[in-house]
C-alpha cells in the first residue's frame, strides 16, 4: 500500500512537472511578464527589507550578551535553551526569511533541540516590521497606526496559536543537546562570513519569489476575471503581490484579504523557509499554526481596528490611496548596489578557489 502511495505520488509531481515546462515553452511572453513583476518585487521591496537584516542577524547570532537580554521571556514561553529569546527577537525584528535561517544554524550547531526548533519557528515566523508598517501600513492603506497594529497582532496571534499547539509537540529535550546531521562550521562569523550567507538566503528567497510570480502569470489568464479571486490566487503564491491586490479592492476586502496574506504567509514564503531550514526542522507545526493564525489574526484585528483613530477614513479611500510596493530610490538603490557587490565578490571568490 505504501509503496503504491509512493509511486502514484512521483508519477503525479512528474506529470505536473512536464505539464508546467509545456506551458514555460508555450507562454514565454507571460514568462516573461512573471519574471519581471517578480525582479521587481525583490529589487524594490524584499532586498531593501532583508538584506541589511540578514548581514545583522548573521553578526547577532554569535554574541554571549544577547540570549541574555530577554531570558525571562524565556521562561515565561517554556523555552529550554538560552538562545530562544535571542532567536525570537531577531526574527520578529527581520521577518519569516531570518526566523528561517536562525533556526537552521541554531539547531545544526545542537545550540537548540527539536521541540525547542518547532516552537521558535511558530512563534517567530512573521511579516517584518518594514513590510507591515512601512508597504501595508504607509504604502498601501496609508494609516502607520493600521500598520502598527497589524504588526503587533500578528505577533499576538503567533503566541494563541503556539499555545494551542504546545500539547502536540514533542518532548523537551535536555539542554544539553547534540548537533544534528552536518555541524555549522561558522559559529563566530566574521562581517565577509556575514555578509556571505546573506547573499545566498536573498537568492534563495529572490529565486522563490520570482518562479511564483512566474507561475501566477501562468495560471492568471485560467482565472475569472474576479477581483477577489485574482487576488486570493496571488496571496496563496506570493504574500507581496497578494497583499498589494487585496488593498487595491478596498473596503472589506482589503482588510479580509490583508490578514488573509499574513497568516497563511503563501507558497512562496513556505518554500523560502523550508529552503533555508535545510531539513533541520519539520514545517507540519508552522503549517498548521498557520491555520490557527488565521482565525486569530482576524478576529482580534476586527476587535481592535474599533478603537484605532482614523481606520474608518483610510479604508474608505484606498482605492484611491494604493500605489505601488516600492522604496525610496536612493535607499533601495544603496541596499541593491551593496548586495550586488556581495554577489560579485562571492562569485569572483569561489572561481580563483576553484583555480
Amino acid at each position: 500500500m505504501v509503496m503504491n502511495f509512493s509511486r502514484i505520488r512521483s508519477r503525479s509531481i512528474f506529470a505536473a512537472l512536464l505539464a508546467l515546462g509545456g506551458l514555460l515553452l508555450a507562454f514565454p511572453q507571460r514568462v516573461t511578464a512573471g519574471f519581471a513583476d517578480g525582479m521587481t518585487l525583490c529589487l524594490t521591496s524584499l532586498l531593501p527589507a532583508l538584506f541589511p537584516f540578514f548581514v545583522v542577524c548573521n553578526l547577532a547570532v554569535s554574541m554571549v550578551w544577547v540570549p541574555r537580554v530577554l531570558h525571562p521571556l524565556s521562561r515565561f514561553v517554556g523555552f529550554s535553551s538560552a538562545d530562544a529569546p535571542a532567536l525570537l527577537l531577531l526574527s520578529w525584528l527581520g521577518g519569516y526569511a531570518v526566523c528561517a535561517q536562525t533556526v537552521a544554524r541554531f539547531r545544526q550547531s545542537g545550540r537548540m533541540g527539536p521541540r525547542d526548533s518547532m516552537l521558535a519557528l511558530v512563534l517567530g515566523c512573521c511579516s517584518g516590521p518594514g513590510f507591515v508598517i512601512g508597504c501595508i501600513g504607509g504604502s498601501l492603506l496609508g494609516s502607520v497606526q493600521t500598520g502598527v497594529l497589524l504588526y503587533l497582532l500578528q505577533l499576538a496571534a503567533n503566541f494563541l496559536a503556539a499555545a494551542l499547539l504546545l500539547p502536540w509537540l514533542p518532548a523537551p529535550s535536555p539542554k544539553t543537546t547534540s548537533a544534528i546531521a552536518v555541524p555549522d562550521s561558522r559559529s563566530d562569523l566574521g562581517l565577509s562570513a556575514a555578509i556571505s550567507g546573506a547573499v545566498d538566503s536573498c537568492l534563495c528567497v529572490c529565486g522563490c519569489v520570482i518562479f511564483f510570480r512566474i507561475l501566477y502569470h501562468l495560471v492568471l489568464p485560467l482565472l475569472p476575471r474576479i477581483g477577489w479571486l485574482r487576488a486570493l490566487a496571488s496571496g496563496c503564491l506570493e504574500i507581496s503581490a497578494g497583499c498589494a491586490d487585496f488593498a487595491a479592492l478596498g473596503g472589506s476586502w482589503a482588510v479580509t484579504g490583508l490578514c488573509l496574506c499574513l497568516s497563511g504567509l503563501s507558497l512562496s514564503v513556505f518554500a523560502q523557509i523550508h529552503t533555508l531550514l535545510q531539513g533541520s526542522v519539520p514545517l507540519w507545526p508552522l503549517a498548521l499554526s498557520r491555520l490557527l493564525h488565521l482565525f486569530w489574526l482576524q478576529g482580534l484585528f476586527r476587535l481592535c481596528a474599533h478603537f484605532l483613530p482614523g481606520v474608518q477614513q483610510a479604508y474608505s479611500s484606498l482605492s484611491g490611496q494604493v500605489i505601488p510596493m516600492t522604496r525610496i530610490q536612493p535607499d533601495a538603490a544603496a541596499v541593491c548596489f551593496c548586495f550586488l557587490c556581495a554577489v560579485l565578490y562571492k562569485v569572483r571568490k569561489n572561481f580563483y578557489n576553484k583555480i
